[in-house]
């Protein structure tokens, strides 16, 4: 393995995090860390600020790796999935719904997206048209035949319509978790050090959801025994499971038209 572009000695690694809930026990040490800088923003920034130098590692989502991974390395062991019934995505339905040709969505990832349609196609044989709305469920169901909704709304959200937790059905269909996200860099910045910082942290991370739960609840006024509770649900690591799962969803995503080609998963050694 090469090492990494830089020649001289750094203070601080600079590594790109999402704000999605699920993601948070991966930096519970690299928050306030001497070695690294934890910067959030969302999946094509981080690529950019990549590609600029301006970051040395950044996670991710899967359709943003595969749009941006000509040249880039995943770092083992370091991931988010879940399996079955997780509350990241829900779809919901009109009622009495008998033929699924129109989904609204609202603010989601291209992610949440493609794996909304490989469920559609496999289970439902729909291929839906995408219908943007910005609005209640009632709004969203009001212009198309069902609504995806993701993100933290889904932990206190009710709603009389009923829905499918998207996860869960990717589970069925497959037999696999779904990966959430990973870390990844440029193939000549992947760095032990950073790996080491990683590791670290989200090991942290997975022994102290509870301590977790309760940071967030103070930040946010929602119940910590929520909080806990979807965290409850997810997985930590990237191993050859999540890597199969990855290729899976790669592969299904090109054949219903949402990737131009299956890109190729390199993960270091």
């Amino acid at each position: 393995m090469s090492s990494p572009i830089r020649t001289s000695p750094i203070s601080v690694w600079r590594v790109g995090g999402l704000r999605d809930l699920y993601t948070q026990p991966l930096y519970r040490t690299i928050k306030g860390s001497a070695s690294a800088e934890l910067l959030f923003d969302t999946p094509s920034v981080h690529f950019d600020a990549i590609m600029s130098n301006e970051l040395d590692a950044a996670f991710t989502t899967p359709v943003d790796y595969a749009l941006n991974s000509s040249g880039m390395i995943l770092y083992p062991n370091i991931g988010v999935s879940s399996t079955g019934y997780s509350n990241v995505a829900r779809l919901y339905l009109r009622k009495n719904l008998q033929f699924i040709t129109t989904m609204a969505v609202g603010i989601v990832s291209t992610t949440d997206v493609a794996l909304t349609r490989i469920v559609l196609g496999e289970k439902y044989d729909s291929e839906p048209k995408i219908v943007p709305v910005l609005g209640s469920i009632d709004e969203m169901l009001a212009k198309a035949d069902c609504a995806l909704v993701t993100r933290e709304i889904l932990l206190t959200l009710q709603s009389e319509f009923p829905f499918i937790d998207v996860v869960d059905e990717w589970s069925d269909i497959t037999e696999l978790p779904f990966v959430h996200s990973f870390c990844i860099a440029r193939s000549e910045k992947y760095s032990k050090e950073i790996q080491t910082i990683l590791h670290s942290s989200m090991d942290a991370g997975r022994d102290s959801i509870g301590s977790i739960a309760n940071e967030i609840a103070a930040e946010t006024n929602r119940s910590a025994d929520l909080i806990q509770n979807y965290l409850s649900h997810f997985s930590y690591g990237f191993d050859d499971l999540s890597k199969t799962s990855l290729e899976e969803f790669f592969r299904m995503a090109f054949y219903y038209g949402m990737l131009g080609d299956v890109p190729e998963i390199r993960v270091a050694d």
